[in-house]
């Protein structure tokens, strides 16, 4: 009896002295896990969740803009430099969007700007047209679309440009470097002949060229970049002048440069673009001074040897002598039809017929025909304004 009361009493003790999970468990975790396992499984979900917020707010923030190179001095009309650094080199590398504004008397050349990687940061430059004395740099922010990182905003200064004092023969135009390609001049009309030229230019305003002096004057073309500007232009003037003279503002030299346009009439059509082929007068002449040569000496050995066959020769040549010696036929051109300066597409159109006009028809260059108009000028017809019959 004493033992069963021991046994009983060992029995109670290790029941008290047991775990209470062991006795009591009334709501078990369907996978055997215990809350206290469940928190801190919570407990770690958030830590990671902000370890990530982190490292994005990292990313956002590491974004820097600095400006890096600024103008020192200006002239109103020159285009100036504004060049911006964007660091780290593996975030900025990427496309990017820039935000400008709150500019003063300046216009923006180019929206795109020129980027140089290097190992320290990327570095883009924009160009702006300085329009006024007073002017004011643009406040810039750049973003990074592929991370959505905004840096912050950079705030432009303000800057005085100064306004030259040209001299007359001043062409409007400031540029690093300004030269002639090409140029030619034809016959307009009794009192005034036509110069064409091409011209290049470097960080200049092409598209302001003007002639101080020129009765008429525009672009036939033209192509303005920041690197290097091209254009043809034309300009009617007297045919008393002997040469065409302007100047322009050279930047990297500080001073004005004189240009000169030697002025040597050419009856032919103006050939400074690329798709001209026109035909030079000069050359048929020559071309019919040989072929009446050969025709004399055909004629002078069928005399010598008494052979047709000679006669026969002598007939080609002949034959282009007198085609090409024939009078300009007429076209019947269109009421209302444009007559261009140039046989170039989207040219300067100087006149407009009045009515259907039959015109005496020089030459054609690509599609478009030379023609004589009644006041003694001289212009080019599309083929699509000749009449049809």
């Amino acid at each position: 009896m004493k033992k069963t009361a021991l046994f009983f009493l060992i029995l109670a003790a290790q029941l008290l002295v047991a775990e209470p999970s062991a006795l009591f468990d009334p709501s078990p975790t369907s996978a055997g896990t215990s809350p206290t396992a469940q928190t801190t499984d919570a407990e770690s979900a958030s830590t990671d969740s902000a370890d990530v917020n982190d490292l994005f707010s990292g990313v956002e923030s590491s974004l820097k803009i600095e400006f890096s190179g600024l103008p020192e001095r200006s002239y109103i009309g020159e285009i100036i430099s504004v060049t911006v650094k964007l660091t780290p080199v593996d975030l900025a590398s990427g496309n990017i969007e820039y935000t400008l504004q709150n500019e003063e008397g300046l216009r923006i050349f180019s929206d795109t700007p020129r980027r140089k990687v290097k190992e320290d940061g990327v570095y883009d430059t924009f160009y702006f047209l300085v329009q006024s004395s007073t002017i004011r740099l643009p406040d810039i922010s750049a973003t990074v679309t592929s991370t959505g990182s905004v840096s912050e905003t950079l705030t432009g200064s303000a800057l005085t440009a100064s306004a030259l004092t040209p001299p007359s023969s001043f062409a409007n135009v400031l540029a690093d470097k300004f030269e002639i390609i090409n140029y030619k001049t034809t016959p307009y009309n009794n009192e005034s002949n036509v110069v064409i030229f091409t011209a290049k230019a470097q960080r200049c305003d092409i598209g302001s060229f003007r002639l101080p002096n020129a009765i008429k004057q525009g672009f036939e073309s033209k192509l303005s970049n920041v690197g290097e500007s091209q254009m043809t232009f034309y300009a009617i003037i007297p045919n008393t002048e002997e040469t065409l003279n302007f100047s322009y503002f050279n930047l990297k030299k500080q001073r004005y440069e004189a240009l000169v346009v030697p002025i040597i009439v050419d009856d032919d059509t103006v050939s400074t673009q690329s798709d001209l082929s026109p035909t030079d007068a000069r050359h048929t002449e020559l071309k019919v001074s040989a072929a009446a040569v050969v025709v004399i000496a055909l004629f002078a050995l069928f005399y010598w040897r008494r052979q047709k066959w000679y006669l026969y020769l002598s007939a080609l040549p002949m034959f282009y002598i007198v085609y090409a010696l024939l009078p300009n036929q007429d076209v019947c051109v269109k009421k209302d039809a444009p007559i261009y300066l140039l046989p170039i597409n989207h040219g300067t159109i100087f006149e407009m017929t009045l009515q259907e006009e039959y015109l005496e028809a020089e030459k054609t260059v690509g599609d478009f025909t030379k023609v004589h108009l009644p006041n003694d000028h001289i212009g080019w017809v599309h083929k699509r304004d000749l009449c049809s019959n």
